[in-house]
């Protein structure tokens, strides 16, 4: 397959990123944009300046941005809506603006773009957001939109292993509290549907082997409660689970999270796409980091 030949990754620092320009790099130009955490290759670029978004775009010349940068912390988002739209929405009007006719969006949207009350929930359904996480989004996936080329890949709580266990995401903090034996009170009410970060990352280069445009789902198709995670992988870990507790109503936070906003992934299964890895993979090799 012959991919653009130079594609800017956006948020390239972060979980999501850096698996994205790990993907691309061995066969094109990869150039990584970053803030907080640039270091290295990677640029440092404020998205939320549009006038250095400009100049960063006017040097790379990019044929394809991969926007994975967001802020995803939902009760962040929803406190801080002004610079939530800072990030999360005013950045790909820029790109819109500034990225020639010729070049494509790839952007990362979210499974919160839903209500949670009607899963599994295809890519034409109504999205009813009901947070500020899930209405940036929708904002940003309607400003992408308004170009045909533009490629909008929805994904839920995303999984995957880094280069150190303390890098591994949210199977790390998991594995750290059973082996803390703490007390850990865990919702038994929210189904969520972890996807592997690397999985994500082939579906992009899949629908842009195929000139795909519009709208997609990636997700696993496996889902359980926070809870119900943490005991599955304390029992891989051989480890004790007493004093993990579930909480069974939803949890007073700032920002309210759907109950079960499971993504049917139709569309994408029916051009050939069937990669999904399963949960007890990743934590196997997330667990073997701390080895």
């Amino acid at each position: 397959m012959q991919y653009p030949k130079r594609i800017v990754v956006t948020g390239a620092s972060g979980f999501l990123g850096r698996a994205v320009v790990e993907r691309f790099e061995q066969d094109t130009s990869v150039a990584g944009w970053g803030h907080h955490h640039a270091t290295g290759a990677i640029r440092m670029v404020d998205l939320r300046d549009a006038t250095a978004v400009r100049k960063a775009l006017a040097e790379e010349r990019p044929d394809l941005v991969i926007h994975c940068a967001a802020y995803r912390d939902p009760d962040f988002c929803e406190e801080e809506r002004e610079e939530t739209r800072r990030l999360n929405v005013e950045p790909v009007a820029t790109l819109m603006d500034a990225l020639p006719e010729a070049a494509r969006l790839v952007l990362i949207s979210t499974d919160y773009v839903f209500d949670g009350e009607h899963p599994p929930y295809h890519e034409d359904d109504e999205r009813r957001p009901v947070n500020y996480y899930g209405l940036s989004k929708k904002e940003a996936e309607d400003i992408a939109a308004r170009r045909d080329s533009t490629l909008i890949l929805r994904i839920p709580l995303l999984m995957g292993y880094g280069s150190t266990f303390a890098d591994s995401g949210f199977i790390a903090k998991l594995a750290q509290g059973i082996t803390d034996k703490k007390l850990m009170e865990l919702d038994d009410f929210t189904m969520r549907f972890p996807t592997d970060i690397r999985d994500v990352a082939a579906a992009i280069a899949f629908l842009l082997e195929r000139k795909a445009a519009g709208v997609y789902h990636c997700s696993n198709s496996r889902g359980q409660t926070q809870y119900r995670w943490a005991l599955e992988l304390a029992a891989r870990m051989n480890a004790g689970a007493d004093h993990i507790r579930p909480v069974k109503t939803p949890a007073a936070r700032k920002a309210l999270r759907p109950a079960n906003s499971q993504l049917a992934t139709d569309r994408i299964r029916k051009l050939g796409f069937t990669r999904s890895t399963d949960f007890r993979e990743v934590a196997d090799r997330v667990l073997a980091l701390d080895a």
